[in-house]
C-alpha cells in the first residue's frame, strides 16, 4: 500500500493499514491548504475501512474523528475531552479512577474494577479491557477515532455500542520534535513533546512524553484540596522496515499517577420517596450524620479523610503488517498490565461515617491475526483474536456500627475477587461490488468468553433484614466459587455477531447506505463490596440468582447519507438507527449495594454531521443527535417496576466549532470557538429526581499565533468559559445516609501554551 501512495497527488490523509478504521473526519484535517492545496474547499479523506483505500463519502457508517491538527487546534488534552465534539458521545468519570463512555446511550455504570464497557476503547489497534486505565493525557497522537453503533465483526471485543480508538503519531523517517509546555490557573503546569527520526537504514524511533500537574478543583476547609494531578507518560516506538513489503512497530509507554487526591464528590442532602428513590431535600437539612454544608458552591467541601489515587499502567505492543501477492498479513500482539490505589470520604463530610478504598491489579494478554485479500469484485477479511486477562481486586467499606436512626447495624465490608477471563474469536468479512453503484457487504465473528469467579465477601456486623435474625446482627461472609458448590462462579458465554450492509452510490458526491448489525458483550458477575450479600431467604440484597448476569445482545438498523455539495467546500453527512437492546447490563446501587441486572432496553435515534467553508480561511463544524431510549422493567429501590431513560443519553445534544485564521505580523493568526448543548438527562438508571441533570452549555474558547516558518506556537485558551455547573455523575444514596454524591464537571479553566518544533 505504501508504494501505490507515493506516486499521487497531495491530499489528505487519514489511513494507517494497521487500523483499518473508518474515519470521518472535520473541517480541521480536510480543509487545511498545507495539506489540500486549496483552502476554500474540503480536501478529500481517505479511509480504509475495509483494509483499502477509500473516499469517506464512499463508506457507509456513522463515525467522527480527530487528527493531530485537530487535538492541537481544540486543545484536547485529556480523554474526556473528545466527547464535546463528538454526537452521542457522553462520559462519566470519579476522579481518574474510573472512566466510562456513553455513546448513543450504551454504557455501564459499575464503578467496580472488574468490569468491562460497552463501548470499547483501543490505543493503537490494541483493546484496552480495564476501566481503571483509560483516564489519561492526549499526548502525540495521529487521530482519535469515534465509531457509533455496534462493531462486532471487525473489532468484536465488547463494542456493543461503538468504539474510541487513540492512534499514536509514529517514528518518522526524517529527524523531528517538538516540544510543548503550558501554564495555567489552579497551578496548571503540563509539558508534552517528542524527538523522532531514523536510527538506522530501516529502523526509525520516536520517544514521547507528558507531565501533567493541577492543584485539587475542590478546596476542603480540612485539609488537602481535593481533585488534584500529578501524572507522568512516557512512550517508545521503533519501527523496523526489514524490506519494502512490510514493517515492524514496536511500542513501550507508561504511566503514573503519584499520590493525587482523590474523592471528587460534593454534598448534598436527599431522602427517598415512595419509590426509594432520591429526592433533594430543603436547604439546611442534615444529612444522617447531623451535617449541613452552607456553602452553596459544589467545589468547596469539608472532609475529615483525605482521599488518595495511586496508578501505574505499562505495557507492550508489537504490530506487524506484510504484503504478499495474493494477500496482506497484520499481528497485533500486546500486554497490559495496571496497578492502583484508590480512596475517598463517601459520607462527604467532616464525620467519619463512611469511607471506601479500593486496591486493583490488572494484567491483560491480546493476540490478533488478520488477512486480507481482494478476487477482481471480491473483498474479503479473515482472522482470530485471542484476550485473556487476569484481575485481582480488594475492596473495604468502612462504617460505624451504629448511626441513627437507621434501625439496624452497618459494619465493615470487604470484598475480594479474582476473576480469570480467556476469550478466543474468529471472524470475517466479504465485501463485493455488483456494479459502479451496488456494494454489498456481509460479515460474522463468533466470540466465546470463559469466565472464573473468585468471589469472598465478609462483613464484621451485619444488620438483619430478617426480624427472626438476632438483634445487633451477626458477623457474615460469603466464599462464592466452584470449589464452595456454587457451578455459576464458572460460566461460559458464546456469542454470534455479525452484520450486513447495502451501499448504493448515487453518483460522485451522495452515497445512501443501510445495514443491520448485531454485537454483543459477555455476562459477568455482581462483586459488592457493601450491604448485604446473603444467600438465605429474607436476609440479602442480593441473593445468588442476582450474583451472575448474562449476556447483552443489541441489534442495531441504521440508515444514512454521506452528500458533498457547494463545489466540494461543504459536506453533510446524517443516519437514523433503531437499536433492540436484549439483556442490558443495567446497574443499580441498591441502598448501598451495587449490583448489575439484565433488562430489555430501545434506542431510536439519529445524527445529523456538517462540515463546511463559508468563506477563505473560516471553517464550521455542526454536530446534531437525537436520543430517544426506553429501559423496560427497571427495579427501584422499593421494587417498583419503572420504564426509565438510558444513563447519559440527552434526548438532545448539539456541538459546534468555529476557527478563523488569517494572515498577520508575518504569520498566521486563530480565533475559535466550539461549544456542546445536552439537554436535560439522568445519570442513574433508576431515574431519582436527584439523578435529574438540567440542560446545560459548556463553551470553549483559543487564540493563537503561528510564525511564517511554522515552528513556532504560541496560544491562551478558557475551557468552559462561563463556569457552567454541570454534573456528569451521581450516585443516589438517600435510603442509606441521606445524601447525594454528585460528582461536577470541571470549574473555568484558563492559561497559555508555547511550542517549538524541530525539522519542519
Amino acid at each position: 500500500m505504501q508504494s501505490q501512495m507515493k506516486g499521487r497527488t497531495l491530499r489528505t490523509r487519514v489511513a494507517h493499514a494497521a487500523t483499518g478504521m473508518i474515519l470521518t473526519m472535520g473541517p480541521w484535517l480536510a480543509g487545511l491548504a498545507a495539506e489540500s492545496g486549496d483552502e476554500d474547499k474540503l480536501g478529500e479523506i481517505v479511509v480504509t475501512a475495509q483494509r483499502r483505500e477509500q473516499n469517506l463519502q464512499d463508506v457507509g457508517t456513522s463515525v467522527t474523528a480527530f487528527d493531530a491538527h485537530a487535538l492541537e487546534q481544540l486543545g484536547f488534552k485529556d480523554v474526556i475531552d473528545i466527547a464535546g465534539q463528538v454526537p452521542g458521545l457522553q462520559y462519566n468519570q470519579y476522579g481518574a479512577t474510573v472512566t466510562i463512555y456513553n455513546l448513543r446511550g450504551v454504557s455501564q455504570n459499575d464503578f467496580s474494577d472488574h468490569q468491562e464497557a460497552p463501548i470499547a476503547v483501543y490505543a493503537d489497534d490494541a483493546y484496552i479491557g480495564s476501566t481503571g486505565a483509560l483516564a489519561g493525557s492526549l499526548f502525540d497522537l495521529q487521530r482519535v477515532e469515534v465509531l457509533r453503533g455496534p462493531q462486532g465483526t471487525l473489532f468484536g471485543r465488547n463494542a456493543t455500542g461503538g468504539l474510541i480508538q487513540y492512534v499514536s503519531k509514529l517514528p518518522t523517517d526524517t529527524p523531528e520534535a517538538y516540544l510543548q509546555l503550558t501554564g495555567g490557573n489552579f497551578g496548571t503546569f503540563e509539558s508534552e513533546g517528542a524527538v523522532s527520526g531514523p536510527l538506522t537504514d530501516k529502523v526509525s524511533g520516536r520517544l514521547s512524553f507528558d507531565v501533567s500537574r493541577h492543584d485539587g478543583y475542590i478546596s476542603n476547609s480540612l485539609g488537602h484540596a481535593i481533585d488534584d494531578q500529578d501524572q507522568y507518560a512516557l512512550r517508545l516506538q521503533l519501527r523496523i522496515k526489514p524490506t519494502d513489503n512490510g514493517e515492524i512497530l514496536i511500542k513501550l509507554h507508561a504511566l503514573n499517577n503519584n499520590h493525587e487526591t482523590s474523592g471528587n464528590y460534593s454534598w448534598a442532602a436527599s431522602f427517598p420517596d415512595a419509590t426509594g428513590r432520591g429526592v433533594f431535600a430543603p436547604a439546611g437539612t442534615p444529612d444522617l450524620g447531623g451535617y449541613v454544608n452552607t456553602n452553596s458552591s459544589p467545589f468547596n467541601q469539608a472532609e475529615d479523610r483525605r482521599g488518595l489515587f495511586n496508578r501505574t499502567v505499562w505495557g507492550a505492543n508489537v504490530r506487524v503488517n506484510w504484503n504478499f501477492d495474493a494477500f496482506s498479513l497484520a499481528s497485533v500482539t500486546d500486554y497490559l498490565k495496571m496497578q492502583k490505589r484508590y480512596g475517598e470520604d463517601s459520607d462527604v463530610s467532616p464525620n467519619p461515617i463512611f469511607n471506601y478504598d479500593t486496591e486493583a491489579h490488572y494484567q491483560q494478554f491480546s493476540q490478533e491475526f488478520r488477512l486480507n485479500g481482494k478476487y477482481e469484485s471480491l473483498r474479503w477479511i479473515a482472522g482470530a483474536y485471542y484476550l485473556n486477562y487476569k484481575t485481582t481486586n480488594f475492596e473495604q467499606t468502612t462504617l460505624p456500627d451504629y448511626i441513627p436512626p437507621v434501625p439496624f447495624p452497618y459494619g465493615n465490608g470487604l470484598a475480594n475477587l479474582n476473576l480469570r477471563t480467556s476469550s478466543p474469536s474468529v471472524f470475517g468479512q466479504l465485501e463485493y461490488s455488483f456494479s459502479d453503484h451496488w456494494v454489498g457487504i456481509v460479515g460474522a465473528r463468533y466470540t466465546i468468553d470463559q469466565k472464573q469467579y473468585l468471589y469472598n465477601y465478609t462483613c464484621n456486623v451485619c444488620g438483619p433484614l430478617d426480624p427472626t435474625a438476632p438483634p445487633g446482627g451477626f458477623p457474615y461472609s460469603l466464599n462464592y466459587s466452584t470449589a464452595s458448590g456454587y457451578p455459576d462462579a464458572k460460566k461460559t458465554y458464546r456469542m454470534p455477531m455479525g452484520k450486513a450492509e447495502l451501499d448504493y452510490k448515487i453518483d460522485q458526491d451522495n452515497l445512501l447506505y443501510a445495514s443491520v448489525n448485531r454485537g454483543a458483550k459477555g455476562g459477568g458477575l455482581s462483586a459488592p463490596s457493601s450491604g448485604y450479600v446473603n444467600l438465605n431467604p429474607g436476609y440479602g440484597f442480593v441473593p445468588t440468582l442476582k450474583m451472575n448476569y448474562d449476556e447483552e445482545r443489541l441489534t442495531s438498523y441504521e440508515a444514512g447519507f454521506k452528500s458533498t455539495f457547494w463545489d466540494g467546500a461543504a459536506r453533510l453527512n446524517g443516519d437514523v438507527f433503531y437499536y433492540d437492546y436484549k439483556n442490558y447490563q443495567g446497574f443499580f446501587l441498591d441502598v448501598a449495594t451495587q449490583i448489575v441486572e439484565n433488562i430489555d432496553a430501545k434506542v431510536k435515534g439519529s445524527e445529523l454531521e456538517l462540515a463546511v467553508v463559508p468563506f477563505h480561511g473560516m471553517h464550521v463544524q455542526l454536530g446534531v443527535s437525537y436520543l430517544d431510549t426506553q429501559a423496560l422493567n427497571v427495579p427501584t429501590p422499593a421494587g417498583i417496576l419503572v420504564t426509565a431513560q438510558l444513563p447519559q443519553a440527552p434526548p438532545w445534544s448539539v456541538n459546534a466549532v468555529a476557527r478563523y485564521e488569517w494572515a498577520a505580523f508575518g504569520g498566521k493568526l486563530s480565533a475559535e470557538v466550539d461549544a456542546k448543548w445536552n439537554k436535560a438527562m439522568y445519570l442513574e438508571l433508576i431515574n431519582a429526581p436527584v439523578d435529574r441533570q438540567p440542560s446545560y452549555t459548556l463553551t470553549n474558547a483559543r487564540v493563537g499565533y503561528t510564525d511564517s516558518s511554522g515552528r513556532w506556537d504560541v496560544s491562551a485558551y478558557c475551557k468552559n468559559c462561563l463556569n457552567t455547573l454541570y454534573r456528569i455523575y451521581n450516585l443516589d444514596l438517600s435510603g442509606f445516609l441521606g445524601i447525594n454524591q454528585s460528582v461536577y464537571g470541571t470549574p473555568r479553566l484558563y492559561g497559555a501554551s508555547v511550542a517549538y518544533h524541530w525539522g519542519k
